[in-house]
């Protein structure tokens, strides 16, 4: 019984020292010549991600903020993309969201899979700002979407399915929310100027 105190005793003293040691301590000084110390609480611990990814180590999925989904390489290079910025926002999440995406790399974007609901899903009205731009998986027709619901209801109950996908929203042109689909118009993208220096 004794020596269980004693041990607890001990560890209270222990986790009490190294509290303080971390504590910052400030002096105020009163009108006697007694000083009052403040012990402030330390900081919180900041997270150090460590170096634990192999070359054997599995490939991720990860998602971005626009609703795409890219595979890669393992969870280090996402969040080492996510850290330098190339892909902000990123979150790791279930390999099921990248089904399709067969290669590594923001070159293999592609929006991320939910698999269809039995019926078509009642979608929320959402500003134009949610609106988007889908083509055809043949890259012939365009049209116009409220919002990702909307997408989501077109390849689970429409043949054939998966037909469309997220793309420019140049492509629809000045096209509405529920005109039918029609060519996509095209984009034209002029090379970069460069500017010489002067001689």
């Amino acid at each position: 019984m004794y020596p269980n105190r004693c041990g607890t005793i001990l560890g209270l003293i222990l986790v009490a020292l190294c509290w303080k040691s971390n504590a910052t301590t400030t002096e105020i000084a009163t009108s006697t010549t007694s000083r009052i110390s403040i012990i402030r609480p330390p900081f919180p611990p900041r997270c150090i991600l460590l170096p634990v990814c192999l070359a054997s180590s599995p490939r991720v999925c990860g998602r971005l903020p626009n609703g795409d989904c890219q595979r890669f390489g393992n969870i280090c290079q996402l969040l080492l993309a996510n850290r330098r910025g190339s892909s902000a926002g990123v979150v790791h999440t279930r390999d099921l969201e990248c089904r399709g995406i067969r290669g590594v790399g923001a070159s293999k974007r592609r929006p991320c899979f939910y698999p269809c609901p039995a019926r078509p899903v009642a979608c929320r009205r959402t500003p134009p700002e949610q609106e988007i731009c889908v083509r055809s998986r043949n890259g012939q027709s365009c049209k116009v979407l409220a919002n990702r619901c909307q997408l989501n209801n077109q390849n689970c109950h429409s043949r054939p399915r998966n037909n469309w996908q997220r793309t420019d929203r140049r492509l629809c042109g000045n096209r509405q929310v529920g005109d039918k689909p029609d060519v996509c118009l095209p984009i034209i993208i002029f090379p970069p100027r460069t500017t010489r220096p002067p001689v």
